[in-house]
Order: C-alpha cells, then sequence, then structure tokens
C-alpha cells in the first residue's frame, strides 16, 4: 500500500487520530471478486449478509440469506457481506496491502456492491477501518467527529446520524483506500455500479479486558486472603465512618494482588477470540493432504508473546506454551505464509499438534484462487 506520508508519520499523526486519502494506494488494483462472486455468498446461509435501501424516505435493511429474486429490487441498494476473507483468499490477500499495524488487531474484510446511488446513510463507527475501492466510484462524504452522546436514529435498526453535515468530500476509484478512524461521521454514495473493500481493525473492550484479568486473579487468590489495616489501624476516625485512608488502603491491596497474581494471559487471549469457524465441515482434520505445504486457515485468529524461556501462544481464546525454537515458524504462520507440513512436524511438533487438533491448519492446495463457493 502506498501512503502519500510516511509510515512512520501515519502512525503518529493519522492512526485513530485523523482520516487520510491515499490516491493510487494499490496500484493497477484488479478486484479480486465481481458482483456475482458477492451475491452468491450472500445466498449462503453462512455468510453474514445485509440489503439496505430507501423506500418512501425511509431507510429499510433485510438481512440474508437472500434468494436472486431479492437482487431485482428497485435500485438504489446496497449489498454488504462481512467476514469475506474467510471465504475467499484473493479478498484475505488484501491484508498484506496494509500498514505495519498490530496483526491481532485486524478483524475482518467487508465487501458491498452498491447500485447508482446507493449508500448505508450517515453514521460513524468504533474501529479503524481502510476503504479499499475495488470498481467503480464512490463518493466518500466524512463529518464530525461523534461519540454516544452523539443523537442517532434508530431507523430499522440502523443507528443513522441526522442532520448530517459533511465537512469534507473526497472520490474514490479503483485501487484508492480512504482511512477512517473511530467515530469519524461517514457516508459513501456510490456514481454508478461499485464495489469497495472495508478492511477493519477492532479493538477490545476495556471491560472485557478488565473482566479477564480480574477473573484471572481470583482463580489465583486465596480465599484466605483479607484486607489487613495496616497504617490505618492507628488513625482516628468517627463511629462508622470510613475514611480516604481507608478507601485507599482498600484500592492498594486489590492492586497488590492484581500485579502479584496476573499471568499477563487476558489480552492474548481477548484478541484472539472467535465467533466459531465456518469452515470446520469442510476441512475436517483428515482433510490435511501427507505431504505440502499447510497454512493457517483464514478462520484461525493467531497471537504470541515471548518470554525467557518459552512462547505464549494464543489460539481462538486458547493459551498455549511452546519452546523457544518453534518461534521461527510461528512467525511465518503469523505472517500469512505456508509452511511444508514435514518441516514442521520435525521442527515445531508441539506447535503442529496445537494447531492441528484446534483444526488450525489447511492445506495450501486447498486454499488456491478458491472458496468454499462452486461459484
Amino acid at each position: 500500500m502506498i501512503l502519500p506520508v510516511s509510515e512512520a508519520r501515519f502512525l503518529s499523526e493519522y492512526w485513530q487520530q485523523k482520516p487520510l486519502l491515499c490516491p493510487g494506494a494499490v496500484a493497477n488494483f484488479q478486484s479480486p471478486l465481481t458482483p456475482e462472486h458477492l451475491a452468491g455468498l450472500a445466498m449462503e446461509p453462512e455468510a453474514e449478509s445485509r440489503l439496505i435501501w430507501q423506500s418512501n424516505g425511509a431507510w429499510q435493511q433485510q438481512s440474508g440469506p437472500f434468494q436472486e429474486d431479492d437482487f431485482q429490487k428497485e435500485p438504489p441498494w446496497t449489498l454488504l457481506v462481512q467476514r469475506v476473507d474467510h471465504w475467499f483468499r484473493g479478498v484475505a490477500e488484501l491484508k498484506s496491502i496494509l500498514p505495519a499495524l498490530p496483526q491481532w488487531r485486524f478483524d475482518d474484510v467487508m465487501v458491498s456492491y452498491a447500485t447508482d446511488g446507493a449508500g448505508v446513510g450517515p453514521h460513524f463507527d468504533q474501529y479503524d477501518v481502510f476503504l479499499l475501492q475495488g470498481t467503480g466510484q464512490r463518493e466518500w462524504r466524512l463529518g464530525p467527529l461523534c461519540d454516544k452522546s452523539t443523537p442517532q436514529l434508530s431507523e430499522n435498526e440502523l443507528n443513522l446520524i441526522s442532520p448530517f453535515e459533511p465537512e469534507r468530500t473526497f472520490i474514490l476509484e479503483p485501487g484508492d483506500v480512504l482511512y477512517v478512524p473511530p467515530g469519524i461521521s461517514h457516508w459513501g454514495v456510490a456514481r454508478g455500479p461499485c464495489m469497495t473493500y472495508s478492511l477493519g481493525f477492532r479493538a477490545p473492550s476495556v471491560a472485557d479486558l478488565l473482566a479477564r484479568r480480574v477473573d484471572h486473579v481470583l482463580e489465583r487468590l486465596s480465599k484466605s486472603a483479607l484486607l489487613e489495616d495496616g497504617y490505618t489501624a492507628t488513625l482516628s476516625a468517627r463511629p462508622g465512618e470510613i475514611t480516604a485512608a481507608h478507601l485507599a488502603n482498600a484500592k492498594d491491596a486489590m492492586h497488590n494482588a492484581i500485579d502479584a497474581l496476573d499471568d499477563q494471559l487476558w489480552l492474548g487471549e481477548v484478541v484472539t477470540e472467535t465467533a466459531g469457524s465456518v469452515w470446520d465441515d469442510e476441512y475436517p482434520h483428515n482433510a490435511l493432504r501427507e505431504k505440502g505445504l499447510v497454512k493457517l486457515h483464514a478462520e484461525t485468529k493467531l497471537a504470541w508473546t515471548e518470554q525467557t524461556h518459552q512462547v505464549d501462544l494464543f489460539l481462538n481464546g486458547t493459551h498455549h506454551r511452546l519452546s523457544l525454537s518453534e518461534l521461527p515458524h510461528v512467525i511465518t504462520l503469523c505472517s500469512g505464509k505456508p509452511v511444508d507440513r514435514a518441516l514442521l512436524l520435525r521442527e515445531a511438533g508441539e506447535l503442529y499438534d496445537v494447531l492441528f487438533d484446534n483444526g488450525a491448519l489447511i492445506s495450501e492446495e486447498d486454499s488456491e484462487s478458491r472458496s468454499m463457493l462452486d461459484h
């Protein structure tokens, strides 16, 4: 991906702060999907898809799976399909165009097809997104920064902003990318039929992180551990009073327990959790070829932390310990590259067993330029 600024400047000045237009970010870009591919996927029960349109001025929304007749409605309308990278290798490979960002923050690639004049209305999201124009033209109207206090219209489960006053407008051609950080209101309108790839980065909620961290500590904290009064025992207080010193002493006790018993595993577990796999029936364990290259299948979320004597591996929300000697193969697989199965068995047997037992591997040949669907 060609950025109009240095990657260092993008990360320091734009990432999660302000939008950035990247004209010609992907040179000579050719969409890996056709509208027919996307419509075919939207007809599958396992795919998460929506149709959005306006009727008599009101926004309407319908969830898939769809039938062919659903795509015959009067335009303008937009078809959106989530997690398309989990189905098409060519879409999954779009992740390689992104700047050097934490891989475990990446969520999915949503693909949309819109007829002339269609869009999903003015709205804002709570994640970072790179909007890659696939085919045709789309006009993006960007508005002010929004938050939970911004008034929204809950119309057919669509949380739209009204009124919406755009501050900037961009017209994207195939290969152009528009980066939009969390909270920035935006509205894309098709200029003729077009397809857009939305590469999204989602952050875990602080509430989820805190809950997981505290749960880990509680599992290790002895029930006999009691709050000690310490220096507050010598302080004078009125009958029944809890003073600021008492509160501070209790906070210190909790913080000390968390710091002492924190196993540092909660972040890796939370950021690699998945909602389940659509690949299970298509690629059972015994479908792996005996010889050849293997790679992570698209549903797998893998992250790791290097320790002094081991590697903490996080796979789809679970934790595993590996020897440091296996780390190079972990890094190779995390980069999206394939590894020879025999080499993996010989040099990283623990890693192979963990991935195999969790259905996280697929033969390279079985992922070549294909989806789960016969379009």
